[in-house]
Formats: structure tokens, C-alpha cells, sequence
């Protein structure tokens, strides 16, 4: 019987601590103050659990993790996803903290922030950016309209407001393959060269973008389209 006992003893010892899998709902509220959210939006899990991340309805959501523990190999981000019950899960085993957000309704406030653990000290963490994000994303077909030579990009999209005094054009841009984005509403900056007077909300333009530094795309060139 004492054999028996010592056994079970050493068997639980040895077992590692039961993992738990949490979920987190992509959803929108067009009736909510905060139209575009994750349910929850601060999570505290454990090494070894893992997230499931549901879209609650046919919504245009996805993930992006953009800033990890610098302990972290790799990137982390879902697919699009466009109907009801899409997911996509990731097992945690990095301590720290993680940031992340909806590409297309991060502007609109949806980010969320997962502690694995505990949270990550000052100088643990790192960002990666949506471009390098963009180059991780499979399956993504160069556009035809892609200058490599240069890096420039073409798109098309709709002005929701313009700065003329900070030489910033807000628009809704269509899917872009080539940088693996999909639709979004975004801020670009416009080279001095562009003129801006003679667009307003509602214009539907095509443009041309070209990297800026690592992280930023800025405008070369607008135009109207019918």
C-alpha cells in the first residue's frame, strides 16, 4: 500500500500543471459607444495555455501581436477573417507581456493586451512592425501593379479627411496583397510635392505609396477616380 502511495506521489510530482485554453471574441457592437472590441480585452493566462480568438459575427477582424517579450522568437498574427466562427488560436510559453491589435479597426481603439505569466519589466519587451508582419503573411500573391525596383505600391481607397496643415491624407484603403493588408482605415503622410487642396471626405482616389524608413509608407502621388 505504501508502494502504491509513493508512486501516485512521485506520478503527480512530476506531471506538469493542467493548461486551460481561453477565448476572446473579435466583435462589433454598431449600437456600442466602442463600435469594434475584444471580449476581453486584458487577459492574464499562464505558460502553456492557450488563446482562442473567435470572430463573433461576419465582421472583418484578424490579429496582430505587435509587441512581444523580447524572448519571443517569431511573429505572431491570424489570417483575416471575415465570417462568424472563424478562429484562430496560439499557445503562449513566453512569459511577458503582449500587445496587439485589429489591423483593420486598430484607429478605432481595438488593441488588447495579454499578460502570460506576469507582465514583462521595462527593456523586456520589443515591437515588431506591420510590415514585417506583412512579409510572414503565406500565401500572398505580388500585385501586378508592384514596382520592386523602387518599393512603390499602388492602391485605391476612400478619403475620410484631409490635413492639409500636417500634410496627412485619412482614408479606407482597399485590400493591398502585395503588402498583405486588408481593407483598413489608415493615416498617411504625403510628400511636399503632392497637392492636397483638392481633396475632401468621400473621394474615391488611387495612389501610389513608397517606404518610409522601416515601419511607414508615405503618398508620392493622388489622384481622383470615377
Amino acid at each position: 500500500m505504501k508502494r502504491i502511495l509513493l508512486t501516485t506521489a512521485l506520478v503527480l510530482i512530476a506531471s506538469p500543471a493542467f493548461t486551460k485554453e481561453y477565448i476572446i471574441k473579435a466583435s462589433t457592437d454598431y449600437d456600442a459607444k466602442k463600435q469594434h472590441f475584444y471580449s476581453p480585452d486584458r487577459l492574464t493566462i499562464q505558460p502553456g495555455d492557450t488563446v482562442v480568438f473567435e470572430n463573433a459575427q461576419d465582421e472583418m477582424h484578424d490579429v496582430m501581436f505587435t509587441s512581444v517579450p523580447k524572448a519571443l522568437n517569431g511573429i505572431i498574427m491570424s489570417q483575416t477573417m471575415e465570417k462568424q466562427g472563424e478562429k484562430f488560436s496560439y499557445t503562449f510559453n513566453v512569459p511577458g507581456t503582449y500587445k496587439y491589435h485589429c489591423h483593420p479597426h486598430e484607429e478605432l481603439g481595438m488593441t488588447g493586451i495579454l499578460i502570460v505569466g506576469k507582465a514583462s519589466a521595462a527593456g523586456e519587451v520589443k515591437k515588431i512592425g506591420h510590415h514585417e508582419m506583412a512579409e510572414k503573411v503565406k500565401g500572398v500573391e505580388p500585385s501586378p501593379n508592384s514596382t520592386k525596383s523602387t518599393g512603390l505600391e499602388q492602391g485605391t481607397g476612400k478619403v475620410i479627411s484631409v490635413d492639409t496643415g500636417k500634410r496627412t491624407i485619412k482614408m479606407k484603403h482597399d485590400p493591398m496583397k502585395a503588402l498583405g493588408w486588408p481593407t483598413m482605415v489608415m493615416t498617411f503622410t504625403v510628400d511636399e510635392g503632392v497637392d492636397l487642396s483638392a481633396y475632401k471626405e468621400g473621394d474615391a482616389v488611387s495612389f501610389t505609396l513608397k517606404p518610409v524608413g522601416k515601419e511607414d509608407y508615405s503618398i508620392v502621388n493622388i489622384k481622383k477616380v470615377q
